[in-house]
Formats: C-alpha cells, structure tokens, sequence
C-alpha cells in the first residue's frame, strides 16, 4: 500500500457518486456518530459549493466546502472542515484548510474569508490567523463562534 494523499477539488455537478458517497459517510461519522449531534447535514447548500476531498491510499481523510462571497455569508466562507478519527492530529486538518483558504485568497483575493468555528477549535483557527467576532453562540447544540480571516 502507498503512502500517497492527494487534494481534489469538485463542485456539485463534477462530483462522483462514490466521492459524494464518501463525502457524506465521513461527515455523517464526524458530525452525527462521534459528537453524538442529530442535525439535518444535507442542507442544500453542497450544491452551491466547491468540495475539497483529501483522499489517503483511495480512502477519504478529510474534507471541507467553501463558497463564494455572498453564499452563507457576506464574506467567502469554509465550512464542515473535517478530519477522519483514524488521521487526526496528523496535519491533514491544517492542510485542508490551508487549501481551502488558498482556493478562496486565488478566486476571492478582496474577500475577508468567514467560518463558524467550534468553540473548542478556536486556537487551532487562530494559528491559521482567524480572528474571532461576537459571542460564542449554539449551533446544533454545540458551542460556535464566527471568526474571519482578514483579506488584508
């Protein structure tokens, strides 16, 4: 077995029925199972995203969606950054996202970038220079805060 990993970037309508598969296995196992959060995933924003899938030895390890200004908020924003249990702790959460911020800083380089982090990550987006905005707030009965990333 190799030790490859690869980025791929997808929207809705180029994604594959197996990498859409694998997209909402993995945050079902994250989001839903692990955190224990019963929350309606498929909200039906997938179609107006663009889909980073990180893909390990052809198994799906981490993920996240980003949209343009003006989607989910004024800014571009990430969001459902996701790392498989069995990969974390391991960088693959830092490259995701700074994958995902550089795809948005290429396509969006005047846009500040905008996600709604969990409370409990907010050093982690802060490394990744996001600065937090408001108060913490409940989203699916977990702690969130907004927190941007300046465009300059």
């Amino acid at each position: 077995m190799t030790n490859k990993f690869n980025f791929i970037w997808r929207n809705f309508n180029s994604i594959s029925k197996d990498e859409l598969y694998d997209v909402l296995s993995l945050r079902q196992r994250v989001f839903i199972i692990e955190q224990d959060c019963l929350y309606e995933d498929l909200d039906y924003s997938d179609q107006d995203a663009n889909h980073l899938l990180l893909y390990k030895d052809n198994k799906l390890i981490g993920y996240s969606r980003v949209f343009s200004p003006g989607i989910k908020y004024d800014a571009a924003s990430i969001g459902r950054i996701v790392t498989d249990l069995d990969y974390r702790g391991k960088g693959y959460g830092k490259g995701i996202t700074h994958e995902s911020i550089q795809f948005l800083k290429n396509n969006f380089p005047e846009s500040d970038i905008t996600i709604s982090a969990q409370y409990r990550l907010v050093v982690f987006y802060e490394n990744l220079g996001f600065e937090t905005e408001g108060n913490v707030y409940l989203e699916d009965d977990i702690e969130h805060i907004k927190m941007t990333l300046k465009s300059k």
